[in-house]
């Protein structure tokens, strides 16, 4: 399965419509119980899968623990900045920032609101970062808790598809396009017949005709109008 190549099961497909990582992450709290734990859903924001995510320790005790940060399949630094270089898991790098707090579990799973919370610093005052590979467990200053990067997943997004009216659909949209090529095509003509009396009793008839479409074969028509009235003067005959 993949990327415009549906999976197909009998009359339903199945679409893959979007793929990435998903870190597992486990969050321990200041009582070293298990707050946290599982494969966490990454969203890339690149071609090279750098992704970005959120982890919402609710149940931490003394304090919730919330985590936001970017995970590098392949970790490099590009004029000083962190980024990911390949899509594959070459050098995987889960670079998390670490608030406490209250956070909102009733927002979107790819949200942290931090207006309740307070950023973990160090000693320094400066902002605390956890820079993890995989398999390392950092603990939390000051004794919130602990966080292991214990492994990585994939997750996919699919779409299950099942259209039993799409031959009819098909169809219609064929017939339509058969129309319009026959009217860009196929050239207009309109002819005109009058048929009256003479003011002595004769019948006359006046035909007239008019190509709509541009370029025209102006010796064409006459003939065409010529057999137009030749038949008439044989339908005329019979009659009599």
């Amino acid at each position: 399965m993949k990327v415009n190549h549906p999976l197909t099961i009998g009359s339903t497909e199945v679409f893959l419509i979007g793929h990435g990582y998903a870190p597992v992450i486990t969050v321990r709290d200041g009582n070293g119980d298990v707050a946290y734990s599982g494969p966490t859903v990454f969203l890339p924001v690149d071609q090279t899968f750098a992704s970005f995510g959120v982890v919402k320790a609710a149940f931490a005790e003394p304090a919730q623990i919330g985590l936001e940060g970017d995970f590098y399949p392949t970790f490099a630094l590009g004029d000083g900045l962190p980024r990911s270089s390949f899509g594959d898991l070459v050098n995987p790098l889960l670079s998390l920032s670490v608030f406490t707090g209250e956070v909102n579990t009733g927002e979107s799973i790819y949200v942290l609101d931090k207006s309740n919370t307070e950023q973990v610093v160090k000693a320094d005052g400066k902002p605390f970062r956890l820079d993890m590979r995989e398999g390392d467990s950092i603990d939390l200053p000051d004794g919130p808790g602990n966080v292991t990067f214990d492994g990585i997943e994939r997750w996919n997004k699919i779409q299950i598809s099942r259209t039993p009216g799409k031959l009819v659909a098909l169809a219609g949209v064929v017939m339509a396009l058969v129309g319009l090529l026959g009217s860009l095509f196929i050239r207009p003509r309109r002819v005109w017949v009058r048929v009256r009396r003479s003011d002595d009793g004769e019948t006359l008839i006046d035909l007239g005709a008019l190509d709509r479409s541009n370029g025209g074969d102006p010796e064409r028509g006459e003939l065409e109008l010529a057999a137009i009235m030749e038949s008439l003067k044989t339908t005329d005959k019979e009659k009599q």
